[in-house]
């Protein structure tokens, strides 16, 4: 079973703030959201917990597997990072912002991302019961992209949300 799990609130969610590659921790209610979550996913089996290296996932992480019963191995996975938004990280997160920086060259392409998460399909492969903790826009790639499905059917996650996967064989 594939898992996922957003990071916690660190300021720049709060300021609501492009974050990208920005390596920065998570904020008191980010430890408070993931320590929440982390009593859920002490009741499911994992084996291993892959995150992304940025700090704030990693904290994610080591929060969930100090409370978690099996202490899973934490993995990072270089290919788990946030999207490299360019420039845009810092700024304030506006609809307009959204559009110009979806169509900046300074900014990693969703194509370029797709291509990125691909090792997932041989981690999912290889682990019967997988955590991934990363980032929204790695979430949205996994939906929109590459055929995983979770039971909600939204396009982004509230800072420590978790859920599982399925993954989706069929054509869209």
């Amino acid at each position: 079973m594939l898992y996922f799990i957003r990071h916690g609130e660190t300021d720049y969610n709060r300021n609501n703030l492009w974050m990208g590659r920005q390596d920065l921790p998570l904020n008191q209610t980010g430890i408070r959201q993931v320590e929440a979550a982390a009593e859920t996913i002490a009741r499911i089996p994992l084996q291993i917990i892959m995150t992304s290296p940025l700090l704030r996932a990693r904290q994610t992480a080591e929060l969930i597997a100090d409370q978690h019963p099996e202490s899973p191995v934490i993995q990072i996975a270089n290919w788990l990072t946030e999207r490299d938004f360019g420039h845009y990280e810092g700024k304030l997160k506006t609809d307009t912002a959204r559009i110009e920086m979806n169509a900046s060259d300074c900014v990693e392409s969703l194509e370029h991302l797709a291509k990125r998460l691909r090792p997932l399909a041989e981690a999912v492969d290889a682990y019967e019961h997988l955590l991934i903790v990363s980032h929204s826009g790695v979430y949205r790639r996994l939906v929109e992209s590459l055929g995983y499905q979770s039971p909600k059917e939204h396009k982004s996650l509230r800072n420590a949300e978790f859920m599982s996967f399925t993954r989706y064989f069929g054509t869209r």
